[in-house]
């Protein structure tokens, strides 16, 4: 099942029978999804896809505008997940298990939107076995954030779009994963356990200026950053469930729970209008995707009582 994005915003506003006043399903193949990703025209969502028998991810990318099947991005034969568009939608990043034999590395590539044009930009740098994972651009597309073990344990580098120029950016004994670059260019907000669990933190492009963005009882995880920057979207479980939340950055506040159901509700992508929030859930006992309507935060928290 696939539906375009001009329909799904007139189904978060009209929705038919079976499904929330605010909620629409994009998915059900019975296979578990990972990481959607938007275009930015709104007109396909990229995500990963564990194959039948649990033996193996791969790539995939839906056309949403005229709907369409999930189709594979590459054909290749090993692990590869995680994309994300760039911001001129011709190219994806992801995260794949090279072929050279090196089990238990995971590099980071570059691959056109077609399919073609595969090349890796980030290995292990003949170093030990280590984890290049999460990317995220820049909003120039220039640049792109992504966590590595590369130094041991998970922090948060910056690299040029062919993979030169590669900074760390964080300095932290502990972990630092799940990168989002904010559409404004002026902060990236991540995950991080430097304070006992995980919370969201940022700081600039450059690595200065850490700000703690959350204080939970539970995990705060997978930050999303709004397309007008204003708002990030995440995983907690601050109320006893994982569920999506979003929280104002220019006007810090409280987070608002969004999706309010007992399942496992994870990985958040904003769609490209800033109306919807498209995540994974195993409400229906299988990681399918779904985007829920989203208003402003002083909305959804009257909505509350609050």
């Amino acid at each position: 099942m696939s539906i375009g994005l001009s329909a799904l915003i007139a189904l978060l506003i009209a929705p038919p029978g079976g499904l929330s006043d605010d909620l629409v399903r994009l998915t059900d193949d019975g296979r578990d999804v990972i990481r959607p990703s938007w275009s930015p025209d709104g007109t396909r969502v990229a995500f990963a896809r564990v194959e039948e028998g649990g033996s193996t991810i791969w790539q995939y990318i839906m056309d949403v505008d005229p709907p369409g099947p999930p189709t594979r991005l590459t054909d290749r034969t090993d692990p590869e997940y995680q994309a994300v568009f760039s911001p001129d939608g011709g190219r994806l990043l992801l995260t794949l298990v090279p072929r050279s034999g090196t089990q238990g590395n995971c590099d980071l590539a570059i691959v056109d939107a077609d399919g073609s044009g595969l090349a890796v930009l980030v290995d292990d740098r003949g170093g030990p076995l280590s984890h290049q994972e999460w990317p995220s651009w820049a909003p120039d597309g220039d640049r792109f954030v992504f966590s590595s073990t590369h130094e041991g344990n998970q922090e948060i580098y910056a690299a040029n779009a062919d993979g030169s120029d590669l900074v760390r950016l964080t300095q932290s004994p502990g972990i630092d994963a799940h990168p989002s670059w904010s559409a404004r260019g002026d902060r990236i907000v991540f995950a991080t356990d430097r304070w006992g669990g995980l919370e969201l933190a940022s700081i600039s492009p450059d690595g200065t200026g850490l700000a703690r963005l959350t204080e939970s009882p539970g995990l705060d995880d997978y930050p999303a950053i709004s397309p007008d920057g204003r708002r990030v979207a995440f995983v907690s479980n601050r109320d006893g469930q994982f569920e999506i939340y979003s929280l104002e950055l220019d006007e810090p506040g409280p987070p608002v729970n969004r999706s309010r159901h007992p399942a496992r509700d994870t990985m958040p992508a904003w769609t490209p209008d800033g109306r919807g929030i498209t995540f994974v859930s195993d409400r229906d006992g299988q990681g399918d995707l779904y985007t829920i309507r989203v208003g402003g935060e002083r909305e959804a928290a009257d909505g509350d009582g609050g």
